[in-house]
């Protein structure tokens, strides 16, 4: 039985998601604020965390920030369940680490699908070589860092999934849909954020951002090494 921890300041959101995801069959603990979550966390050891986003005292942003700063805490998947359905506000949430953002109101099916594709997505990723690389790009997959040669690429957590994506898929065209589903959590955002996001990191790679081809009409590959 999978442990949710959920987060939220609001009773009747926190005792409808308790109740719902209880019916599907999880071990449900809940906290008010960010501020309980410290000592909820050293009681319930979850499986996945459920995060507000606005929040008194402390927000949701400001829970992952601190979640993800802490080795004993850090690989704990996140999603967000909130109000705001604004896309800057998904896109800052999982730049920051979160696995997933869902909308309310939802389907309590809906949820628990969701939180069962997030768990599915974090064992698997448990179970992942630890190193890729393509081209001269080195890729570390336990400790998010990538570099070429010494020099270390400051990039950010999407700038990364996708560059990840693309070198353990190394000749094969990704659309913007799958990228959508590797780097932001199948989260709906437009086609112009993810060519943002692409083009930013053809900047960070510099050199070898000839080797991220465009494939018109499809979507983006890392060119093979044997081309």
């Amino acid at each position: 039985m999978a442990k949710v921890l959920v987060v939220d300041d609001e009773m009747e959101v926190r005792d409808y998601l308790a109740t719902t995801l209880q019916e599907e069959g999880f071990d449900v603990s809940a906290v008010e604020d960010g501020d309980g979550i410290i000592e909820s966390l050293k009681r319930f050891t979850p499986d996945i965390i459920l995060l507000d986003y606005k929040m008194p005292k402390v927000s949701g942003v400001d829970v992952i920030r601190f979640l993800k700063a802490h080795q004993e805490y850090n690989s704990i998947p996140i999603i967000m369940v909130t109000g705001i359905d604004g896309e800057d506000e998904k896109v800052q949430a999982l730049e920051l680490g979160a696995d997933d953002y869902i909308v309310k109101p939802f389907m309590p099916r809906e949820l628990g699908a969701r939180i069962k594709a997030v768990l599915r997505r974090s064992q698997e990723s448990l179970k992942e070589v630890e190193n890729v690389s393509a081209h001269g790009i080195n890729i570390n997959l336990r400790s998010h860092k990538a570099s070429i040669g010494e020099k270390e690429l400051s990039l950010t957590l999407t700038e990364f999934k996708i560059l990840a994506e693309l070198i353990r898929k190394k000749g094969q065209v990704l659309s913007r849909d799958d990228l959508r589903q590797s780097a932001l959590g199948n989260l709906n955002v437009s086609d112009r954020t993810i060519d943002v996001h692409m083009a930013s990191l053809r900047k960070k790679i510099s050199d070898r951002s000839r080797l991220v081809q465009t494939v018109r009409g499809v979507g983006y590959r890392m060119a093979d090494e044997k081309r």
